[in-house]
């Protein structure tokens, strides 16, 4: 059966989710949250919700899901720590370099993998299962036979069958950090991609907002496709929400119902503005309103499901034994963990008000309401003929609840384990090294060939189709290298990849540039040596070492690290910075382009603009897809100090729409200092960094 994972933004949402039947919660302390803009919890409040959990038979899950930097290492570790002394579970991360530290810190705590990780081949999840993982959670744009192929691969998947859906292929989004100071690798996402924009000759249209996911009704589907847990999704919800839903799956999960027609259309108005897809993941949302009225009469109504009872009880075994006049009676109890508690209870009593019969016994015990506890069996052994005060007995069975409440919430014995030291330091090159990164034929010209990079980036399928437009750079020493497409789904995909990367080795390109760990173990099966590209979220040492220890030759680090950050980190192994360019704000999943002209038309680029004159290049990207890149260009060519003492290996000049005399203008005047400025520049994050 399913586990039904809910969110929990707040201790308020944890008792909604408890008590309307989830299996497990995941939730964040106010700290290093990947979902700043939920309440989240303190130290105290989060022991509580953990010992709150427990007690009822919930688990806990602690999210730690965000690239963790440099300095953060340690409050990381130590987070996870408190975790693990308050009772958690599991805890989830993304960064590469945190899960290391952990199965040194934690070596017993199971680790779950965000859906950010990038495991999303067959080979990906059976490597990830290898290194230690317990769970993968799954990206949610994936189709349900994508899910059943990788719910057989040896490790648990989960899938977000309630959340927002985000125009991007998770992981692949920056579009809040490039325009701002926000970033959803953070846990603050902007939404810019609910704003309206000018696309296709449309004014005013929302091409990046899709409507909510709802799977309410493939739960049985996706157990049978092997997927092992259900998770809601947006811990900044209401708690009412988190009520609604949780019953829902709920039900639809163990038995086997959905909400009535009413009030599933109930559910959807008053938490869904934008619409929720069902069948089609991807229908562009349409907002609508709900009558203000309406909106507290059903929250009012939802709050009464987890405020006004303890519905989620526990079930156990009582047993009371009544020797003799002369000795108190003795009350034990049992749950079906085989936690035990025992007393002593009140001593008979010739005056007591209730005679101590077997029937008398069995319905004290049973008298468990407002308890987090069922009672279900009682055995009774007395001696004829006693008495005692009921309230005596009644207090005594709620001491014994408590006692037993107090044996639940122990935490589990787990080892702790030392906090590794951070790498080493490679050795640090003087000048680093010159790489330029293009999306067309176009773009590789003799001329830019004549500036001589260390290497050239190339987009595998452009490289696959023009093999002798990078012939004059290897005439000129520059290594070439493939890069991956962001995103890759399913099996037709796979084997395009695959045949890609075959006939690009046999043309003597041996090397592969990917930002996604799936996709590494496939480039690494067909004899590529690899560069870690910005997707991987690099803003570490320890993650820095660790794809070094997989085989990665270089490690391009975040672009929301500022310069100093950039310095100050050790650098095990050669690291890469993009000094120039738009960054990729996103992959989508769909092609925007095709859904704008209805018709495939993505091989010319298209472009949005925003309602500050921003204007958002789209181009056409590995399957059906596009890349939306950001509407101002880096530029560093002016303060090359900053960038050239940073003990880099290598910096990266990206060109994305540039015509063929741009980039060779860019790349003259960072190598040469002609003086030429771009339009639109900015700094990006490197000076003002990421909040």
């Amino acid at each position: 059966m399913l586990e039904l994972i809910s969110c929990a933004g707040s201790p308020e949402a944890v008792t909604a989710a408890v008590q309307n039947g989830a299996d497990a919660v995941y939730l964040s302390f106010d700290e290093l949250s990947d979902c700043r803009k939920a309440e989240n919890f303190s130290d105290a409040s989060f022991e509580a919700a953990v010992r709150y959990c427990r007690v009822r038979g919930c688990k806990v899950y602690l999210a730690l899901n965000i690239p963790v930097r440099e300095d953060e290492m340690p409050k990381a570790g130590g987070l996870a720590l408190r975790g693990q002394r308050a009772g958690v579970d599991a805890v989830i991360v993304r960064d590469l370099g945190l899960f290391l530290v952990l199965r040194r810190l934690l070596p017993d705590m199971p680790l779950f993998a965000d859906k950010h990780m990038g495991f999303t081949t067959p080979e990906s999840v059976e490597t990830a299962a290898s290194l230690g993982f317990r769970r993968i959670f799954l990206p949610p744009e994936m189709s349900l036979e994508e899910m059943r192929r990788l719910s057989q691969c040896g490790v648990e998947t989960a899938v977000y069958v309630q959340t927002s859906l985000c125009a991007a292929a998770a992981g692949t989004c920056r579009m809040s950090m490039v325009a701002g100071q926000q970033s959803e690798d953070r846990g603050l996402c902007s939404e810019l991609c609910r704003e309206s924009y000018t696309f296709g000759g449309r004014w005013d249209t929302t091409p990046l907002s899709f409507k909510d996911r709802s799977l309410l009704s493939k739960v049985k589907e996706l157990s049978e496709a092997g997927v092992c847990a259900a998770a809601l999704g947006d811990r900044d919800r209401r708690p009412e929400y988190v009520a609604a839903y949780t019953a829902a799956y709920r039900a639809a999960i163990r038995e086997e119902t959905q909400p009535a027609p009413q009030d599933l259309e109930q559910m959807e108005n008053v938490f869904a503005p934008r619409g929720v897809a069902k069948e089609q993941l991807y229908e562009i949302a349409q907002p609508r309103e709900t009558d203000r009225r309406t909106l507290d009469r059903y929250y009012a109504e939802l709050r009464k499901s987890y405020t006004e009872a303890e519905d989620r009880r526990v079930p156990v075994s009582f047993a009371v034994v009544a020797p003799g006049p002369d000795k108190p009676v003795v009350l034990g109890v049992q749950d079906e963990e085989k936690h035990t508690a025992a007393i002593e209870g009140p001593k008979p009593d010739p005056l007591g008000d209730m005679e101590l019969t077997e029937e008398n016994l069995r319905e004290a015990m049973y008298r468990t309401a407002g308890t987090p506890f069922r009672s279900e069996d009682v055995g009774v052994s007395l001696k004829e003929g006693l008495r005692v005060s009921a309230l005596e007995l009644d207090a005594a069975r709620r001491r014994l609840l408590y006692n037993l409440s107090e044996k639940r919430a122990v935490p589990p014995e787990r080892k702790e384990g030392s906090f590794p030291s951070a790498p080493a330091a490679g050795g640090r090159p003087h000048v680093p090294v010159m790489n330029f990164a293009v999306q067309t034929a176009a773009q590789m010209t003799t001329q830019l060939a004549e500036l001589r990079p260390a290497c050239l980036y190339v987009p595998l399928s452009v490289l696959a189709e023009n093999p002798e437009a990078a012939e004059p750079f290897r005439a000129n020493g520059c290594e070439v290298t493939a890069v991956l497409p962001q995103v890759v789904s399913g099996v037709r995909e796979e084997e395009e990849l695959r045949s890609l990367l075959q006939k690009v080795r046999e043309r003597g390109v041996e090397r592969a540039l990917t930002g996604n760990l799936g996709l590494a173990v496939i480039a690494g099966q067909e004899g590529m040596k690899l560069r870690g590209d910005l997707d991987l979220a690099v803003t570490n040492s320890y993650a820095i070492k660790a794809l070094s220890s997989a085989g990665f030759l270089s490690v391009c680090l975040s672009p929301e690290l500022t310069l100093r950050q950039v310095r100050d980190m050790p650098k095990p192994t050669s690291t890469e910075l993009v000094i120039y360019g738009r960054l990729p704000a996103m992959v989508t999943q769909t092609c925007l382009i095709r859904a704008s002209a209805g018709r495939c038309v993505c091989t010319t680029p298209g472009q949005m603009a925003d309602n500050t004159g921003g204007v958002w290049p789209v181009t056409k990207a590995f399957g059906c897809r596009n890349t939306v890149w950001a509407s101002r260009k880096l530029w560093l060519g002016d303060v090359v100090s900053t960038w050239a003492e940073s003990g880099l290996w290598g910096v990266r000049l990206n060109f994305s729409t540039e015509s063929p005399r741009e980039c060779l203008d860019v790349a003259e005047s960072y190598i040469h200092g002609t003086g030429y400025r771009p339009n639109g520049m900015t700094r990006g994050a490197y000076y003002r960094g990421v909040l």
